[in-house]
């Protein structure tokens, strides 16, 4: 009876051994996958904010040439006699509102997933939540910027006041017939006229807004640095 518990006893604590060394593995090749997991997205997070990097630099070369546009359109809108379908055409292209925005994407996916926990530079993972934070609140200044702008452009009557219908993309839609039924008012060689102010005005404030967006890109340009450089020491090919 003796032997046999002994031997009871030692095929036990082989079980345990074998259970245990089991337990150590499947702990291993857990931490291995999460570390190529974490590994894989640290990359596509680079890769994210080279982009956005790319797109910032766009923008604002983009937001400085209609800085100089609208700048150029205030004086040649003074600078009597002009002509109106010149102005508005002008117009148009400094208005154009960016439409390539940097984005999240997989830091938002890394997050709403439940994932973050397998960040484990501490550090970077701070910074990266940071830039989340300050680029949520900037997208959403340039938003309302772009929503202001609007709000200006459509306080036009584009028809009656604009003369919107001498806009090349319009005019070539419309012939004489089309044009003889539409107002055709010389308000762009008037100083003193309501509408010439107020355009006047719109412009002003139009370029105000485009110095705001400037800023917010040369901001986000700044904040993005920090992380692409703790990015790159991940040593993504």
């Amino acid at each position: 009876m003796s032997k046999y518990f002994k031997y009871a006893i030692g095929e036990i604590i082989l079980v345990v051994i074998g259970i245990l060394i089991a337990l150590q593995i499947n702990n291993w090749n857990e931490n291995r996958k999460n570390r190529i997991t974490e590994a894989d997205y640290y990359c596509r997070i680079l890769e994210d904010f080279e982009l956005n990097e790319k797109l910032i630099d766009e923008n604002s070369e983009l937001i400085t040439h209609r800085i100089k546009l609208t700048k150029a359109l205030i004086k040649d809108l003074n600078n009597t006699p002009n002509d109106r379908s010149t102005i508005l055409n002008k117009f148009v292209v400094a208005l154009r509102q960016d439409v390539s925005v940097p984005s999240n994407i997989t830091f938002e996916d890394l997050t709403s997933s439940g994932q973050l926990k397998l960040l484990t530079d501490i550090k970077l993972k701070n910074k990266l939540i940071e830039y989340s934070t300050f680029l949520n609140n900037t997208l959403n200044l340039l938003s309302e910027n772009r929503n202001e702008i609007v709000k200006r452009y459509t306080d036009f009557d584009l028809i009656t006041e604009l003369g919107y219908q001498e806009v090349e993309y319009i005019r070539k839609e419309l012939d004489e017939e089309h044009m003889s039924f539409l107002p055709n008012i010389n308000w762009t060689n008037d100083p003193n006229h309501p509408y010439f102010i107020k355009f006047q005005d719109n412009l002003v404030f139009i370029l105000g807004m485009q110095l705001r967006q400037k800023q917010h890109f040369s901001n986000l340009k700044r904040e993005i640095q920090q992380p692409i450089e703790l990015l790159k020491d991940k040593n993504c090919n």
